[in-house]
This record gives C-alpha cells, structure tokens and sequence, in this order.
C-alpha cells in the first residue's frame, strides 16, 4: 500500500482548483480528484472539457485542490496562461472566440452563483467582469449580442434569462440615452442577478407545467427580498444592484411587489430591467406555454403599459424588432 500511496505522489501534480475558475471549458489533460493516499477519481477529461457546475459543487464543498498527471505539467502551464480577458481584449481574436469565451465565462460564473446562500466578494467581483465583457461587446460589435442570445436560448431557463435581461436591459438604457459605461454596467449587473433570489425556490414551483397554487405564488412573490438578502452583505455590489433585484418586479401603478410601490418612487434603472425582464420571459419557452414571438411579446407589454415606463415602452419596437 506504501508503494502504492508513493507511485501515485510520484504521478500527479497539485493544482488549486480556483485558477480553474478563470479559464476556458477546453482542456488539453485530463484532471483528478484526490479521494484518499492511494485513490484518485477522473473528474474532468480532455475530450470533454471542464463541467462548470461540479467544479463549483466542489469548491463550495470546500475542496482546495484537484490533480493532473506530472507529465501534463507544461500542458496546463500554457492553458492558464490565456486568461478570459485577454481573449476578451485581443484585437486579433475573432468574434466567434470571444463569444465562446465569454460563454465560458457566464456559465462558470452563474454555477458558483447558483451554488451560494450568500454571494461572496469574489464572485461577485467575476460577475462584475463578466457584464464588464459584455458591455465591451456591445459598444464594439452590437450584433454579437444577439449571436449569443441565441447561442443560449435552448440552455436551461434561469442561465438564459439572466444574460438575456442583462443584455436587453444594457441595449434599452442605451436607447434611453443611457451611454455612460458605468450606467450600463450597473444596469447589466442588476439584469445579471435579477432573479438570483429564485435559486431558493423550489424548482417544482418554478418550472410547473400548471397554473401556480396560491402558495406557490406566494413562495415566487419571494424572490426579490430572498436576492436581496443573498446580497446585502456582498460590499462590491453597489446599493444601485440592490435596489434593481429588489424592485423589479414593482409596477408603474403600484399593482407590483414585494412593496406594491408607485411609479414616481421606483428606481429608474429598476424599470428598465422590469420591462426587459417580462420581455425575456415573453419570449421564452416556459413549462406552461410556448414562447411569444418579438411581435406578440411588444403587443402584450404594450397593452399592459400601465405596468410599465410609458417611455421606456415606446422604445420596444425600434429596439427589439430591429435586434431580433
């Protein structure tokens, strides 16, 4: 057994597993989870990449560091040495690259979301780059946004919903006026976790194929105040992200909640992602009904204007017609 306990020190390497999260799904070796002295478990394989949601199942669980072969020492040496934001921000690479990376990114990023109570600083500091990312994208090249909402549109809803609220509420402020990178990164932050208090409802009330119970409705009417709570103890994320996540779902006439505020007193960047929120939700396929088209979605938020900003609404055709 001693023998075998120093063959295996002798064959693999240590890695920490949080440099891991800064990195591209594609690996060129294969990666290894310590389970005792003398037994080590495949985890993540070079043919099918890295699986960003058990990565962050095991860093949650506390686990530290992962293994790779000695031999593949250099191999994973080159592959950290190209971070996200320096694909990100390489004038040479192409537009499908950086999406790809980007993409890689978001999905890390949302699975260590999903996996917190409570947001901690670090990976709210990677959400902030991430929107960062985004925002770069859109004042470069508008049209590769729209590239990625479909890249995304068959994945799982609340993964999808999140970056499509960040990215329609971003392109709505701008049609605002909005062109302050600061604005539109507060605003994609807040369209990024939105929804993130919905991580603690049950995934039976949110995805029913039927009409919701009145307990169940009462359980989603939650979710504001359940991300506010997720977080207020995160520093990095300014009062202007609390407020959005905490007041997006009120309404212009006072009929929203959690607090059932009048218009005159809701944030302004709140409604912004309010509309960009129903619109996403318009759009999408849900357990209980199929998606609106563009068209059918703007007629519906129309005719619920008094829901909504009446100028904000005015901007839906130009934007979202165009967009899609």
């Amino acid at each position: 057994m001693q023998a075998e306990t120093k063959n295996i020190k002798e064959k693999f390497k240590a890695i920490d597993i949080h440099i891991l999260r800064n990195v591209t799904r594609d690996i060129s070796f294969d990666i290894y989870l310590k389970i005792s002295d003398d037994n080590m478990a495949h985890i993540f394989s070079k043919t099918t990449g890295l699986d960003y949601k058990r990565l962050a199942q095991y860093i949650h669980k506390g686990v530290k560091e992962l293994y790779i072969h000695v031999e593949d020492e250099s191999a994973y040496k080159n592959f950290i040495s190209v971070t996200v934001d320096s694909i990100i921000n390489d004038p040479s690479a192409t537009t499908e690259k950086k999406i790809a990376t980007l993409l890689n990114m978001t999905e890390q990023n949302m699975a260590e979301l999903f996996t917190q109570l409570n947001i901690e600083e670090d990976t709210a500091t990677k959400a902030q780059i991430v929107v960062r990312n985004y925002v770069h994208l859109m004042s470069e090249s508008p049209k590769t946004l729209a590239i990625i909402l479909q890249l995304v549109s068959h994945g799982e809803y609340l993964y999808y919903h999140s970056i499509a609220v960040a990215i329609f509420s971003m392109l709505l402020a701008k049609a605002s006026g909005q062109f302050k990178q600061k604005f539109l990164e507060t605003i994609g932050m807040g369209g990024f976790l939105h929804d993130i208090g919905c991580t603690q409802i049950p995934k039976e009330t949110l995805n029913s194929p039927r009409e919701l119970t009145v307990a169940q409705w009462k359980e989603i009417r939650t979710h504001p105040k359940l991300g506010l709570n997720m977080i207020e103890q995160t520093p990095i994320l300014s009062d202007e992200v609390r407020y959005i996540v905490y007041q997006h779902h009120e309404k212009m006439d006072g009929q929203g909640y959690p607090n059932g505020l009048l218009g005159s007193v809701i944030y302004y960047p709140a409604k912004i992602v309010s509309i960009a929120d129903a619109f996403s939700a318009l759009i999408s396929n849900r357990p209980f009904r199929a998606a609106y088209t563009v068209p059918q979605a703007i007629k519906i938020i129309q005719k619920e204007n008094s829901h909504f900003d009446k100028d904000l609404v005015k901007l839906l055709s130009p934007l979202f017609l165009k967009t899609h």
